[in-house]
């Protein structure tokens, strides 16, 4: 069931569909959000009164001239896929809700820049907490997720979801919490993947300022820079590396014309290679992520290194990956994003590894 499901987004109803809707399915679970947005944005609104009792705030007359010139300023939201009716403010009051704590962080004229800001999250295991972090912190609030694979209990360890969702497509997981996290985002789904022709569509049509690329498979991840490199958007990527991480970035759009250090040269026989290689493509890729993407395999996690001959050799299923690395690859591709975003940070490469320390 959860394969076919269309409910990927939320809907949003009128007063009149509201109360059908509500008639019509008794289980439905309705929750007036809309009462204490209103308070917050009276606080936010006049900060003067923000140390006074908020008994007596709420009871006082300004506070009831608020909430009256605001009472219709509100939207209901239904969920289709945990069945829950929310009434909230609009979009525009969301948004200074969601926001109002990232100041004086984020100024609200670079707030505005950010949310602004496209991004195509590619691959969503790492990406999956990369696409919520960004979307969090009001980074894009048009975003374009892709992946065409489904949830596995195996993914659980670093992918938020539940039991109940095992089989879905990850994209439509990721996109419900983007949604239930801020109804008013606009999330665009790709559940087949990415491949060239969709990529450029995307590109051509000027509809991605850049892409984070999380995919696992090396000939789509060098078409993406390629793609990239024609028409000129950033490339950002996190390799986990045991409790660590590798951050790439390539700036296409300054004229950055290599892929992860090598000319395109250089990657045509590599994909030569690759591509006559019959069974021993996993080997090929260990390669490539140990030498040209981490850059060398005396800085990969031993322990992870270890998992990965085990791949090799068949007793190992796949390589080890960590919750707590995904979480911190969402945090850094987030933080570098503001930086190149806001103008802050101009270089045209960046290979930078992370690791938590004590």
């Amino acid at each position: 069931m959860n394969k076919s499901s269309p409910a990927q987004k939320p809907l949003f109803l009128n007063d009149n569909a509201t109360r059908k809707l509500e008639k019509r399915e008794p289980w439905i679970f309705a929750v007036d959000a809309f009462s204490r947005q209103i308070k917050e944005l009276f606080f936010i609104d006049n900060p003067q009164y923000a140390s006074e009792s908020k008994t007596d705030v709420y009871t006082s007359d300004i506070f009831k001239k608020y909430a009256t010139k605001k009472k219709n300023a509100y939207a209901y939201v239904f969920y289709p896929w945990n069945n829950h009716l929310v009434k909230t403010v609009r979009a525009e009051d969301y948004f200074r809700l969601k926001t109002n704590r990232n100041q004086d962080l984020i100024t609200a004229t670079e707030q505005k820049k950010l949310a602004r800001f496209r991004v195509a999250v590619l691959g969503m295991s790492v990406g999956s907490n990369i696409a919520f972090v960004l979307t969090q912190a009001g980074i894009s609030r048009e975003i374009i997720l892709a992946d065409f694979d489904e949830l596995d209990t195996t993914n659980l360890n670093r992918i938020f979801g539940g039991a109940h969702q095992i089989g879905l497509n990850k994209t439509f997981l990721a996109a419900r919490r983007i949604y239930e996290d801020n109804p008013f985002a606009k999330v665009t789904l790709l559940p087949k993947g990415v491949n060239e022709k969709n990529l450029e569509s995307l590109l051509k049509q000027k509809k991605v300022d850049c892409l984070v690329d999380e995919i696992d498979n090396i000939p789509v991840k060098i078409t993406i820079r390629q793609l990239a490199m024609k028409y000129k958007v950033p490339v950002l990527m996190i390799t986990d590396n045991g409790d660590g991480i590798v951050l790439h970035i390539e700036r296409y759009d300054l004229g950055y014309k290599k892929i992860f250090h090598n000319n395109l040269r250089y990657w045509q026989k590599k994909l030569q290679v690759f591509e006559k290689e019959k069974g021993g493509e996993k080997k090929i890729a260990g390669g490539i992520i140990m030498d040209d993407i981490v850059g060398g395999a005396h800085l990969v996690d031993p322990n992870m290194l270890a998992s990965v001959k085990k791949v090799l050799n068949r007793k190992l299923v796949s390589w080890s990956q960590l919750g707590s690395a995904a979480m911190l690859g969402g945090v850094y591709i987030t933080y570098a994003l503001k930086q190149i975003i806001l103008g802050k940070d101009k270089r045209k490469e960046v290979r930078a590894h992370i690791n938590p320390h004590f």
